[in-house]
């Protein structure tokens, strides 16, 4: 079976995180490619054929605007009575309202929605942490898009191949914890199709598929850490994927008919 967008052996036994540091609270308008070389240069890493770098989501969405004042915020009567159900603020609520396209669950105090982008998660994203008070910023509006648009520019500039990824922590079903997954990814495919492999007793695979992307972005969230968002951008070194500018983030995601969860 064809394994398009990998190497047949697309393993690593060594793998570094370089985290890039230093960057200004981030506002709307912000270049992230021009911040991300100066941060770069100062810490003295060169880039690498093969390299993945991988993006909070949060200061992608600060420098393309997508941070709300909640004073703004028009709330509904939806919006009032899940608040009050679970104890949230309204407007935070009508911004996840907002930014839905299903509400799965509401319980106790979780809000459990399908985005507009196709993610399922608590709060739609619509996070308060790390921007002033008063404010919430939203996920952004096409991470696939600027993942994109950010891969091109760095390449542009430092004449090197390499893939870029948008993170962001998102909890899972029967899980606790949050950990880094993709939100947003160019120059690798997503995953890596095992199907068709012997493993060590010469079976067959027939169902496996490795969620590569959103592996790369919990290991770089072991770098970028929680809440505090001093280390936004990550180098992922020593993978060894092969090239693709087809992949795209809703190859991680499930249809409807194939959601055994909903």
């Amino acid at each position: 079976m064809k394994k398009e967008g990998f190497e047949r052996n697309a393993r690593t036994d060594h793998l570094e995180l370089i985290g890039i540091d230093g960057l200004p609270e981030i506002k709307k308008g912000d270049n992230l490619t021009d911040l991300f070389f100066e941060a770069q240069k100062e810490k003295e890493v060169e880039l690498e054929d093969g390299d993945a770098i991988a993006f909070t989501s949060k200061i992608v969405s600060k420098s393309e605007g997508s941070v709300v004042d909640l004073f703004d915020v028009k709330v509904s009567n939806d919006a009032k009575r899940i608040a009050k159900e679970t104890d949230k603020n309204p407007q935070l609520v009508q911004l996840v309202l907002n930014e839905a396209k299903e509400i799965v669950r509401v319980e106790k105090n979780i809000i459990i929605v399908e985005t507009k982008h196709g993610f399922i998660g608590a709060n739609a994203g619509v996070d308060e942490s790390n921007v002033e008070e008063g404010k919430a910023v939203l996920l952004p509006r096409n991470a696939q898009r600027s993942a994109s648009r950010i891969r091109k520019e760095i390449e542009e500039r430092s004449k090197k191949e390499i893939s870029v990824l948008i993170s962001d922590s998102f909890g899972r079903a029967f899980r606790d914890g949050v950990t880094g997954i993709c939100m947003g990814v160019s120059g690798i495919h997503t995953l890596l199709d095992r199907r068709g492999e012997e493993d060590r007793f010469g079976k067959i695979a027939r169902i496996t598929k490795e969620a590569v992307a959103d592996e790369i972005c919990a290991a770089a969230n072991l770098v970028m850490g929680e809440f505090k968002e001093s280390i936004p951008i990550v180098i992922v070194r020593g993978l060894k994927l092969k090239r693709s500018l087809r992949g795209h983030v809703k190859e991680l995601l499930f249809n409807r008919e194939n959601d055994l969860f909903r």
